[in-house]
């Protein structure tokens, strides 16, 4: 994972963890130097301030953040800097204890899957993606913090396949779901659609008069659609439902017939000429077609209360004062 979507990572999904973490102990006997024990594990500030800083400049460079936005008051007395400093203390604290139960389960991360992450994760990029080597040469971010924060991730993320390959959800569980949530399994009415986009009205009326004559959608897309890509895609959008496109689109298209062709449609985007390919009444998805799916959602569901429950057993003390 680069720095970038490692830093989005944290600020999404591990957030939701914190409160978890919170729930710990603070400040109980923590030794010099140490700012959270989890079980008989420390965690140093060495280590912690390390990961901060990283975050931070992450922070700058992709967000634009200035010390002013980072320490302005956010409401109760906290800036955006004292919850980045929580968050990545439990960040730590959550990676130890995931650590934990690798180990408990016998999971490692030999060295050439660690050279391999490593080479994919930041050799390659600090060949090919210059602002990336810029980012870490000028905040001399060195090669052994760079693999360490590999090797944590590449942890985590064999833990979590472990759990889920082992994790069987029966077909009684999944048709439960299905059951109690009618709404995720309904599709309504649906289209599928192509269009050139022009700028000019009688721009669409010449697209039209062409189409009408029998010349070929996908070519006159490449020839004269605004659209990026039309050339590629000859214009196809594939099935929408409604609420997707805008609003005078939408009424269009699905007033159309199957193989009509649309008089101009104005829309802040210029004007369309739309095609509908084939249509799709309303409906429902099978069990049969969203138990596999199903499975895979209560899998992330167990996962995340197995989690929750790991982090309730440990003994976490941590610092309460960053």
């Amino acid at each position: 994972m680069n720095i970038k979507n490692k830093f989005i990572a944290l600020i999404i999904g591990v957030l939701t963890m914190t409160m978890l973490v919170t729930a710990c102990s603070t400040n109980g006997g923590l030794s010099e130097g140490v700012v959270a024990v989890v079980n008989d594990t420390e965690i140093s500030e060495e280590e912690y301030d390390k990961l901060l800083n990283y975050y931070l400049t992450i922070a700058r460079d992709a967000y634009n953040l200035s010390d002013e936005m980072l320490n302005k008051d956010q409401g109760e007395g906290m800036t955006l800097l004292d919850n980045l400093k929580s968050d990545v203390l439990d960040t730590l604290i959550l990676t130890e204890i995931i650590a934990e139960k690798a180990a408990e389960n016998n999971i490692t991360v030999d060295e050439a899957e660690l050279e391999e992450a490593y080479k994919q994760n930041h050799s390659v990029p600090m060949e090919e993606d210059e602002d990336y080597k810029e980012l870490i040469e000028k905040n001399e971010i060195d090669d052994e913090f760079i693999k360490s924060q590999i090797k944590s991730d590449l942890l985590g993320y064999k833990y979590t396949q472990f759990y889920l390959e082992n994790l069987e959800i029966s077909d009684e569980a999944a048709q439960a779901f299905y059951d109690d949530n009618p709404d995720m399994f309904a599709q309504g009415e649906q289209v599928s659609a192509k269009h050139i986009l022009v700028d000019e009205e009688e721009t669409a009326k010449e697209v039209i008069e062409k189409l009408e004559a029998g010349e070929d959608f996908a070519t006159l897309a490449g020839e004269y659609s605004t659209e990026p890509n039309a050339d590629q895609s000859g214009g196809d959008l594939g099935y929408f439902g409604k609420g997707r496109m805008v609003k005078e689109f939408e009424e269009a298209a699905f007033a159309l017939e199957i193989g009509e062709i649309s008089d101009p449609v104005k829309t802040d985007y210029g004007y369309h000429v739309i095609v509908v390919k084939d249509k799709k009444e309303e409906a429902t998805t099978s069990f049969e077609e969203a138990k596999d799916v199903i499975k895979d959602h209560l899998k992330q569901q167990d996962y995340q209360t197995h989690i929750t429950t790991v982090m309730e057993e440990a003994d976490i003390v941590k610092k309460e004062d960053l």
